[in-house]
């Protein structure tokens, strides 16, 4: 017995020296484990991998050891995971000059097939279609291997949507997974018990100067609606949309439902009630040019706003009011009123014009935007060689649309807009008319490196006196937006003086392809055309074509162009400068 203790004792310490060596020694350098695999594809071959591949480095033969007999059982979970239950598994452990390969040769074996998933909804929410539909599309699939991982998503999935939807007191009343490893069978049996379904109840918000029933115009559901989640997130983000304030966190307080109904508590910082707005810029069309601007968010607790604007440029002076007043729904539907006066001189034309206006703006669901306008138009104007001063009063109704993908620079959209206006000589106008004008703007884009831009305007006016048209209402040709390599709104139908005068109607057509280049940089090659005219059998087709760069800037896209009028031989190369989303 004292031989064997001693013994025991040497072993002991011998063990302990060897620790001792490789622990406080000098330590060997560390080498990196290359790992192979075979035997296995797929998913047992990428778990396999993901398992094993956790960065280790080994410094020592006993790490080495260690390492190999832990990877034994990582392989055996890994495979369990997804189905294989009985593999078998050789592991190899050598060392090569700087690294250490781990050799894995899987015989996998029969893989666990799901062979029944039952399931059964109970409660208020047994009939749910959001829950029914998910339930159909779990990745539990009979005939399928089965993934752990798949069958824990699955009911966490279950889980979250129940709780989404208002069922908070949901609980899997029956929860089986039942594996027979040796006939590779597996079964799945769930109740799922929904417990009632809570609603949504009233909107309590913090202290801002606002009245009661112009907030509860921004709350997007009724008390008592069924709750979700996206109800909430859209609360939030009307609010945030308003305009009215800078902070808004909107919480739910279950632990104060009464009759299944949860109040939901608005923390809102209200925003500055005033700002001014500067700016600078530059473009071909206008040259240099400067804004100002004033905005007073509120004018009252009803949610009243406010703004004036002044732009200054070579050819274009101008100053505007807009009074705004939301109505039923405070960012979809709101009744404007506006002012304006204008100066423009642009070659040989001159038009000052003072506008007051009556608007209702209201958007639709589906995107769509319908604007209601009645304006009343007051023009002195001079084209080419003749002078005149029309008054109008002109009903408006336009329909638009934005699409688009990608912030300021977008990679996806598309823009259209119709507007029509009339007047009459009866309704307190010195001309009838009718004017149209349609606006098409299409952008796509493949692999991120390839963009396409298609763009297109037409228009027409019908009037019994063409020429007592006002300057604001013709239609031109040529510039940044319009045909690049002719000059802003140089084309369209000229007098005896050679001036242009404006057409009756308008026909132009762009396609762009641009490529990236480095970081926020795109090149772009073109080609415009169109015109205005006055007969429909007259016009005159002009062409621009040239190449630029793009550049992505925290305003928008700044668009640097080289055109040439192909279309005439006395042109010369043009720059076009501007600056601003496409839409």
């Amino acid at each position: 017995m004292k031989a064997a203790t001693t013994q025991s004792t040497i072993r002991g310490l011998l063990l302990a020296l060897v620790l001792l060596q490789g622990g406080f020694g000098q330590p060997a350098a560390a080498s990196p484990v290359k790992i192979e695999v075979t035997g296995v594809e797929g998913q047992a071959y990428e778990n396999v991998l993901a398992w094993l591949d956790d960065g280790t480095e080994i410094q020592s033969a006993l790490a080495a050891r260690f390492f190999r007999d832990r990877a034994r059982q990582r392989v055996l979970d890994a495979l369990m995971a997804v189905g294989y239950y009985q593999p078998e598994v050789e592991i190899g452990l050598a060392q090569d000059a700087d690294h250490w390969t781990l050799q894995v040769a899987i015989e996998p074996g029969d893989r666990v097939m799901l062979r029944a998933f039952r399931w059964q909804l109970s409660g208020e929410g047994d009939d749910d279609a959001e829950l029914l539909g998910l339930l159909d599309e779990l990745p539990l699939r009979v005939g399928d291997g089965l993934h752990h991982g798949n069958y824990d998503q699955s009911k966490s999935a279950l889980r979250n949507l129940a709780q989404s939807r208002g069922y908070f007191d949901h609980d899997f009343t029956r929860s089986r997974l039942a594996i027979n490893s040796e006939q590779a069978w597996a079964d799945i049996d769930w109740e799922f018990a929904t417990g009632p379904r809570y609603s949504l109840g009233e909107v309590e918000f913090s202290a801002v100067p606002f009245q009661a029933q112009f907030l509860d115009r921004l709350v997007p559901f009724q008390p008592g609606t069924p709750y979700t989640s996206e109800a909430i997130v859209d609360l939030n983000q009307r609010l945030l949309e308003s305009g009215y304030f800078s902070d808004v966190v909107v919480t739910t307080r279950r632990d104060a439902a009464k009759d299944n109904q949860v109040p939901i508590r608005a923390e809102l910082e209200t925003r500055a009630r005033n700002t001014v707005q500067t700016g600078a810029g530059y473009s071909t069309d206008e040259g240099p040019r400067i804004r100002l601007g004033f905005t007073r968010h509120y004018v009252n607790n009803r949610g009243h706003q406010f703004n004036t604007d002044l732009r200054l440029s070579e050819l274009r002076q101008s100053i505007s009011a807009r009074y705004s007043i939301p109505l039923a729904d405070p960012l979809r539907d709101q009744l404007t009123v506006d002012a304006g006066w204008e100066d423009e001189k642009i070659d040989g034309n001159r038009s000052e014009r003072a506008v007051l206006g009556l608007g209702r703006r209201l958007t639709f669901s589906s995107g769509w935007t319908r604007t209601q306008t009645i304006q009343l138009l007051d023009e002195k104007f001079r084209v080419g060689l003749d002078e005149g001063r029309a008054r109008l009063l002109l009903p408006g109704l336009s329909f638009a649309r934005t699409r688009a993908r990608g912030g300021l620079d977008p990679d996806w959209g598309d823009y259209q807009s119709y507007e029509l206006q009339l007047a009459s000589r009866q309704v307190f106008s010195d001309i009838d008319i009718a004017r149209l004008q349609i606006n098409q703007t299409w952008l796509r884009s493949i692999n991120e490196r390839h963009r396409f831009q298609l763009r297109a305007q037409w228009g027409g006016i019908a009037t019994n006196n063409f020429s007592d048209t006002p300057l604001s209402l013709r239609f031109f040709a040529g510039g940044d937006q319009s045909v690049r390599g002719f000059g802003f709104r140089s084309l369209g139908p000229r007098d005896a003086s050679g001036e242009v005068t404006g057409g009756r109607y308008l026909a132009v057509g762009s396609m762009e392809y641009s490529r990236a280049l480095q970081a926020g940089w795109r090149a772009a090659v073109f080609a415009d055309a169109g015109n205005a005219f006055n007969q429909l059998d007259e016009m005159e087709v002009e062409v621009g074509t040239g190449f630029g760069l793009r550049w992505n800037t925290p305003v928008g896209p700044l668009r640097i162009d080289l055109a040439w009028g192909v279309s005439r031989d006395d042109l010369p190369m043009r720059l076009h400068l501007s600056i601003g989303p496409p839409f």
